[in-house]
């Protein structure tokens, strides 16, 4: 297996994620895409939004959120804010899991944090999405699966518990789950530790079921259309730049497996050069955000495939060791490839918060139902997206008399505008008047 991953090194990538992931939701980057009209319908009616086949990951997601309105909490920044713990922190939490439970072997470790910077950076400003806690959740199960000892009790339940949340959150399991179900059966053949064995054969039955879940609620619900919409993006290549930096990561892991010096070096300062383009290149917008969700579904199930080769590959006979000897050093290639897409986010992140507070300024002045792109200044428009402007104006709103912003011709009306204030009530007001401190974008 070679030289276990130096603890610190472990401990930057997951400060990464989590820092990340924090600032996004104290910047209330859960109000992004479909955001706002989640939490209008989390607190307007007291219980969970979500359909059959995503119900176990929307409720780990919303449960931060649901509680605390339920406990009496009714300041909508804070409200929205535990909406980003559910939907970004938790998501960069299981990631850090899988990162510590990879550390063993570079090449794990490596894949592993690379994917968890490809999601990071380039799909948690579209965090309503349920793969941003699918992913990770799928991953974690392939680390465990990976694992070459014996399961202990504590390595079962964990493998069971995230599998469990996978049966009903994301149609993205029709392709992982008939994976992981594969590979969880083969561990239990294979193990005689009874904590593995019972571990794994529970894993591979709600494998299964996650299958059987995701393909009723891609033939009964709107998971055909977001399938499609997903397929779409990965076959434009839209965005690039994110594509770039898959290319990127898969050049750097080619880099660490090299074992020969001058190949090595080529495949390292190429996939470098990409890292940097991509990143160059790298507006974050929730839009391209979205889009990116289905190139970061792919590179989960390459992730997948990954480790479940290196665990074949791990039982052959005379297997040998794919870590150079001497090449210590290399362990901060993954961390500075999840740096700089990290960091290459919060750009984004500092520009949605000045348009949410553009957009709260206008709905305390307007009277009644406004045109949003009548009152809000062309730079100040990260924060539109077509249908959500009157769920948001109810989220953002200082009183409850305030008005009212919508889209001249939404893809979606949800309600109508002019009953926007029965969907919420009064005492639902943004009292964080002194958010964002400054807003220099």
């Amino acid at each position: 297996m070679g030289r276990p991953v130096r603890v610190p090194v472990v401990l930057a990538a997951c400060l990464l994620l989590v820092a990340t992931a924090s600032a996004m939701a104290v910047g209330a980057v859960s109000l992004t895409a479909d955001g706002p009209y989640y939490l209008v319908r989390i607190l307007g009616t007291d219980d969970l939004l979500t359909t059959n086949a995503r119900l176990f990951g929307n409720a780990l997601r919303q449960a931060p959120v649901l509680l605390a309105a339920r406990s009496g909490l009714t300041e909508t920044y804070a409200l929205s804010v535990l909406l980003g713990v559910g939907q970004i922190v938790l998501p960069a939490v299981v990631w850090s899991v899988a990162i510590v439970l990879s550390r063993a072997n570079l090449l794990a470790f490596a894949a592993v944090t690379m994917a968890a910077g490809l999601s990071a950076g380039m799909t948690w400003l579209a965090n309503v999405s349920e793969s941003v806690l699918a992913l990770p959740l799928t991953v974690l199960v392939a680390v465990l699966l990976w694992q070459p000892r014996p399961w202990r009790l504590g390595h079962a339940a964990l493998a069971v518990a995230a599998s469990v949340v996978l049966v009903a959150s994301y149609e993205s399991a029709l392709v992982t789950g008939a994976m992981l179900a594969t590979w969880s059966v083969w561990r239990a053949r294979t193990s005689t530790a009874r904590p593995d064995r019972w571990g794994s054969a529970a894993v591979a039955v709600t494998s299964v079921l996650s299958m059987a879940v995701a393909v009723g609620g891609a033939l009964s619900g709107k998971g055909s259309t977001n399938a499609q919409s997903s397929l779409y993006f990965m076959a434009s290549g839209d965005p690039w730049p994110f594509y770039v930096a898959f290319l990127a990561a898969l050049l750097l892991l080619a880099g660490l497996a090299a074992r020969n010096g001058a190949l090595r070096w080529s495949l390292l300062v190429v996939g470098g050069a990409a890292t940097a383009l991509a990143v160059s290149g790298w507006t974050a917008t929730p839009a391209v955000s979205f889009q990116a969700r289905g190139g970061a579904a792919m590179a989960a199930s390459l992730v997948v495939l990954f480790l479940w080769a290196l665990w074949i590959r791990a039982r052959l006979p005379l297997a040998a060791d794919t870590a150079r000897p001497g090449a210590a050093w290399l362990v901060v290639v993954p961390v500075a490839f999840v740096a700089a897409l990290t960091l290459a986010s919060l750009g984004g992140v500092a520009r949605w918060t000045c348009s949410v507070d553009a957009f709260r300024t206008q709905v305390d002045r307007a009277k009644g139902v406004v045109p949003e792109d009548e009152v809000l200044p062309a730079d100040r428009r990260l924060v539109v997206w077509d249908w959500t402007s009157s769920s948001l104006s109810l989220i953002v709103r200082q009183e409850p008399g305030a008005g009212i912003l919508v889209d001249r011709s939404p893809s979606w009306t949800p309600f109508p505008p002019a009953a926007a204030r029965t969907q919420l009530g009064d005492e639902y007001t943004w009292r964080a008047t002194d958010w964002p401190a400054t807003c220099v974008w």
